[in-house]
């Protein structure tokens, strides 16, 4: 089986999902590591140090290259597109809000009709690895559930090639 066909299978519903028999579900890891694409420099940021490690509520960020993917990284900041957003917010995730992001283009980019500047939101990571669908892990990742992990290979499949899976005991 290819990874396409496997991307193409319908996901089951949350009511199949807790209703299924533990031996019927699918064999596979339960968590998984995202490192998003790093095409921004943090500039500045807000960081909310009650957590360890810090994770940043807003910021200021500068554009290197074009942003290609839904969430992006610098330095554990965690920025997200209006369209990755605005799926987030209609998810059922955990994990995770909103703050507030400029975005300002780096100077090799100014003159770069090609390259648009998205409008970007800092993704403030408030769940913990492996209780979350969404949490920091280690230094520019994040850990993912199975549902979170399939959530963004549906709204960007680019991120599949950013994904490896967590060997860890839930």
């Amino acid at each position: 089986m290819t990874s396409t066909a496997l991307a193409a299978e319908p996901l089951p519903t949350a009511l199949e999902t807790e209703t299924a028999d533990p031996a019927d579900r699918a064999v596979g890891p339960s968590f998984f590591r995202l490192r998003p694409p790093a095409p921004i420099r943090l500039l500045t940021a807000t960081w909310d140090r009650t957590h360890n490690p810090p994770r940043a509520t807003s910021g200021h960020v500068a554009i290197e290259y074009p942003v290609t993917s839904g969430i992006v990284v610098s330095r554990n900041l965690y920025a997200v597109t209006d369209e990755m957003r605005d799926a987030l917010m209609d998810s059922d995730l955990t994990g995770f809000a909103f703050g507030a992001l400029a975005v300002t283009r780096s100077h090799h980019l100014v003159g770069d009709t090609s390259a648009r500047t998205p409008s970007l939101h800092t993704l403030v990571l408030t769940g913990r690895a492996c209780r979350s669908d969404i949490a920091p892990w280690r230094c520019d990742s994040l850990a993912l559930s199975r549902r979170a992990a399939r959530f963004f290979w549906k709204h960007d499949p680019a991120l599949l090639a950013f994904t490896t899976s967590l060997d860890v005991i839930a």
